[in-house]
């Protein structure tokens, strides 16, 4: 059985594409596109299936078509439709030069956000990768900027991140 914390989400996929049991992946962010991952995991009714994957291309900037192992018609991929896709940390950290994976911005939340003075934020309740700007959501409802030149100190012991951004955001 795959665990939570051995994926990571990539997207959702959101229709069919063709009638050869294509599927369209809405993407969150570019983690597929970075690592060369052979499975990719849907959550089916809270239940994390892989599917090996036959083939796949992007279609513009945040789309992915993947081509699954067994799927093979229009109604077999329509029932996939709404699932969320994830794919396996390892499969990133495979790619990573020192072999112990990376944190991506979704693992931020959860994590308790600072200011450049010390001041509390809140705590990320969401990360937004869908534009060029990613954004934490706070339990505030603040809206933080996130990129790693605004990352003073990271904290993955006590999940506190620290950015440099002015007391009063």
């Amino acid at each position: 059985m795959i665990r939570d914390e051995e994926t990571i989400r990539i997207g959702i996929i959101t229709r069919t594409h063709g009638n050869r049991g294509e599927v369209q992946c809405q993407t969150d962010n570019g983690l597929w596109e970075e690592a060369d991952a052979e499975f990719v995991v849907l959550r089916l009714d809270g239940i994390q299936v892989p599917f090996r994957v036959t083939d796949w291309r992007t279609k513009g900037a945040d789309t992915l078509l993947l081509t699954l192992d067994g799927i093979d018609s229009e109604s077999k991929a329509q029932a996939l439709a709404g699932a969320e896709a994830l794919m396996l940390r390892r499969d990133i950290a495979a790619h990573e030069e020192d072999g112990q994976g990376m944190l991506a911005w979704q693992d931020l939340e959860g994590w308790t956000a600072y200011t450049a003075g010390g001041g509390c934020a809140g705590v990320i309740r969401r990360v937004d990768e869908t534009t060029a700007n990613i954004l934490a959501e706070t339990d505030s409802r603040r809206l933080l900027p996130l990129h790693e030149d605004l990352i003073i100190r990271l904290d993955t012991q006590k999940k506190e991140l620290q950015l440099n951004l002015p007391d009063n955001i």
